[in-house]
């Protein structure tokens, strides 16, 4: 935005107290004189220091309106103070349908500390009559006069509550103008259900304009069931409240439907909603009325310092193309103490930054796969530099952005439901930022380049093609799943060609699947090498199509055991570089800090030190084997399901964590049967126990032990070296039980008998 000239508001002469007195006069000064200044060509106003308090305008609910093509100054030690009021909703500072404005420096402080959540009403005896006069009817009482301006925002959509001690199945409320009249009387109702049997609230008649001053004072009626002395009356305080009882929308700052604004170098705190918020102009009956422009875009909010909100941080609503940097946000939803959390301290989310544009809930035509010139809401979000700090649930999530992108940001504290983005909603990136006591969650197809994560953990969740690289975790873990599109193996009915699971698919009819036959065999008619349309969805079942919504499949028979139909795109994770680390292991207790429940996924370059690790596939797996390329395991002890192992070390100098159970190829369950390998491997001073259908080959073993359970499964160890190791299999009964082949033996003890293990081609170089 060009400046051509500034204007240092001159107080005396819009009658504006910088010394914290007479907020009507102060309020309607400020926003005098920016309107004078934008006639007079201004584009700077400057307003002094000092502390200014304002108050909201009971129509708008606003105290600063701003100006398109102005940028607001608060003056080093200016501080705008917001009277208490009992608003649910409000904005301190005001950008509605603005264009090039911007607003910086000094403090805003709302009112949260003294704000009005609900008025008590008195009552006498006496009722209204029907034309608004009042009568000394002793079966009824009735009000004190309410005022609307004496509680702006709190009557918007009022409720009264059940008084104690008083027997009454309905009220009734009489409004008017300016004075209790028959002539001044604007409508009434008899029908008022008190709350909290009557949560929605009443509103206000000729209300279409917000014209507060064409109706302004009410008074309840209420008829007695039972009878009640003058003294029970006198002392009825009568709770009145909003139905928007959670007062989450006072704001600091309301950026709505504005285009080309920057807030920066400002301190907003105590707000009873968020310190600043974005979101589209207002509600229009005709959704062809929208436009984009109405959504805002190409914000900029940086170097700010927003803390002690009630509710958010900062709340991304609708805006576009928005820059968010270099601010510090904290203590969202506390006390000054920090520690105190309650409803007059914080209403959820109590986030740092959420951004979220309710779109569902609106009648915006948004863009979308079937809509593709819809309107956009919440694209291209760059968050970077921000320290989000101490909030009171947590300090980022993005529910309904597209193309988000977080870089550099420091997150610490600890968090609820962890940093992150609906799964649904693509193009989010982290990059290089750090966690500090709390969790980052990778969900959908999050892009995640670089983090360091102290004392947090990094959690899979719901991930549809998610990337992950370059991490480090210390003194926390990586944990989750990867399971999205998969099924399992079905039941085939060959004379209808459905296929039946045991859990519900979550798919409705045109999704694409694809077969394969990892062990088993498809059923006649159904091609591994094409994609299908489902067809007949059910909870549990589908038949399949060639083409989308076309006739089903005929198939000749079940297939073989072991095949599966799947989502075609699962499997889809892929992490790599990522460390997982303590200083010290002060025990051998299981602590598996890399636990990973996985269909298909691929690990590679993984490093893991003082800590256990588990990559496990799903009970009676028939998909893709895990991957799992270039792990080093240092101190710790793990668990592998359904994977291929490769270029991995394994090394131990603390005594084994069960004996010599340190790293466990397969188990002893029925439920997990699929092969699991592991080539040019190393393991020094640990066990493998090969409990599962496991082949080991080009691996050394150094002072290691190698074990099996006496089950079914069958284990090879082929063309490997071994030195200085134990081969225990002196308790196997099962024929060919292991097999160890074309290896290499120096200072090798093997104890068991042949036909339970098979010892073929080895070479033996004796003692060392």
């Amino acid at each position: 935005m060009t400046q051509h000239t500034s204007y240092r508001l001159e107080l005396d002469r819009f009658n504006v107290s910088n010394t914290g007195r007479n907020p009507a006069e102060t309020t309607k000064g400020i926003n005098d004189a920016l309107v004078w200044a934008k006639q007079e060509g201004y584009s700077h106003v400057v307003l002094p220091s000092g502390t200014f308090s304002v108050r909201l305008d009971p129509g708008t609910l606003i105290a600063i309106k701003m100006q398109s093509g102005m940028h607001l100054e608060l003056e080093n030690g200016c501080e705008i103070v917001l009277e208490a009021n009992s608003s649910p909703n409000y904005s301190i500072i005001d950008m509605t349908a603005i264009k090039n404005a911007k607003v910086s420096g000094g403090k805003l402080v709302g009112d949260k500390k003294n704000h009005v959540y609900e008025i008590f009403v008195k009552f006498a005896r006496g009722g209204v009559n029907a034309d608004g006069t009042l009568n000394n009817d002793p079966k009824w009482i009735r009000s004190e006069v309410i005022d609307r301006y004496a509680n702006p925002g709190l009557l918007t959509n009022f409720r009264l509550w059940t008084i104690p001690g008083v027997s009454a199945s309905a009220f009734s409320f009489y409004q008017y103008k300016d004075t209790v009249s028959k002539a001044n009387l604007t409508g009434f109702r008899t029908n008022g259900v008190f709350a909290p049997a009557g949560s929605a609230g009443r509103g206000w008649f000729l209300n279409e304009d917000n014209d507060v001053s064409r109706n302004n004072k009410m008074i309840f009626a209420i008829p007695l069931s039972a009878p009640l002395t003058d003294a029970a009356i006198s002392q009825i305080q009568a709770k009145v409240d909003n139905a928007y009882y959670t007062h989450e929308s006072g704001h600091g700052i309301g950026v709505f439907g504005s285009n080309f604004i920057e807030v920066f170098n400002i301190e907003i705190s105590n707000c009873v909603g968020d310190g600043i918020i974005t979101g589209w102009e207002k509600y229009q009956l005709d959704p062809a009325a929208y436009s984009q422009e109405q959504m805002g875009q190409h914000i900029l909010i940086h170097d700010c310092h927003i803390h002690h909100c009630r509710r958010q941080g900062i709340s991304l609503c609708a805006s576009n193309d928005t820059h968010i940097f270099r601010n510090r946000i904290h203590h969202i939803g506390f006390d000054d103490d920090g520690v105190t959390t309650n409803f007059r301290n914080g209403t959820p989310p109590m986030f740092g930054i959420d951004i979220e544009s309710m779109y569902s809930e609106t009648n915006i035509p948004i863009k979308s796969a079937d809509r593709p010139n819809g309107l956009e809401l919440n694209y291209r979000i760059r968050l970077w530099d921000n320290y989000v700090y101490s909030n009171a649930r947590g300090h980022f999530v993005n529910s309904d952005g597209t193309d988000i992108t977080l870089e550099n940001n420091t997150f610490e504290g600890a968090n609820v439901g962890g940093i992150s983005s609906n799964p649904l909603f693509p193009y989010v990136k982290y990059v290089n930022n750090t966690f500090i006591g709390c969790e980052l969650w990778v969900q959908g197809d999050n892009f995640v380049n670089g983090a360091v994560i102290q004392n947090g953990n990094l959690r899979l969740a719901d991930v549809r093609g998610a990337v992950v690289q370059n991490c480090k975790i210390i003194n926390g873990s990586v944990h989750g799943s990867s399971l999205y599109g998969y099924f399992g193996s079905p039941v085939v009915n060959a004379a209808t060609g459905t296929f039946t699971f045991k859990t519900a698919h979550g798919m409705g009819n045109g999704a694409q699947v694809s077969f394969e036959q990892w062990i088993g065999k498809v059923p006649t008619g159904i091609s591994v090498d094409k994609l299908y349309y489902t067809v007949n969805v059910s909870v549990l079942g589908f038949q399949v199509s060639e083409s989308l919504g076309g006739s089903p499949v005929a198939v000749k028979d079940v297939g073989e055991t072991g095949f599966h139909v799947a989502r075609f795109n699962y499997g889809r994770c892929y992490l790599s570089n990522i460390t997982v680390e303590r200083e010290w292991r002060k025990d051998n207790a299981l602590t598996p800090n890399f636990n990973l429940l996985a269909a298909g996924a691929v690990i590679k370059n993984i490093m893991i030190k003082n800590y256990d690790m588990a990559v496990l596939v799903p009970a009676d797996y028939a998909g893709r084997p895990n991957i799992i390329d270039g792990l080093t395991m240092i101190e710790g002890s793990a668990r592998f399901e359904g994977c291929h192992i490769s270029e991995s070390e394994f090394m131990r100098a603390k005594t084994p964590a069960l004996g010599s159970t340190d790293i466990q190829l397969g188990s002893n369950d029925a439920k997990y049967k699929r092969q699991i390998t592991l080539r040019n491997g190393l393991f020094h001073n640990l066990g493998l126990v090969l409990d599962g259908n496991a082949t080991v080959t080009g691996t050394s073993f150094l002072n290691a032990a190698v074990g099996k359970s006496d089950n079914a499964n069958k284990a090879v160890i082929a063309q490997s070296y071994l030195e200085n190791s134990k081969l225990n299999f002196n308790w196997l009964r099962q024929n060919h039980s292991v097999t160890v082949a074309k290896s290499v033996f120096k200072g090798v003890t093997v104890t068991g008998t042949a036909p339970y293990i098979r010892l073929v081609d080895n070479t033996d170089l004796g003692t060392p």
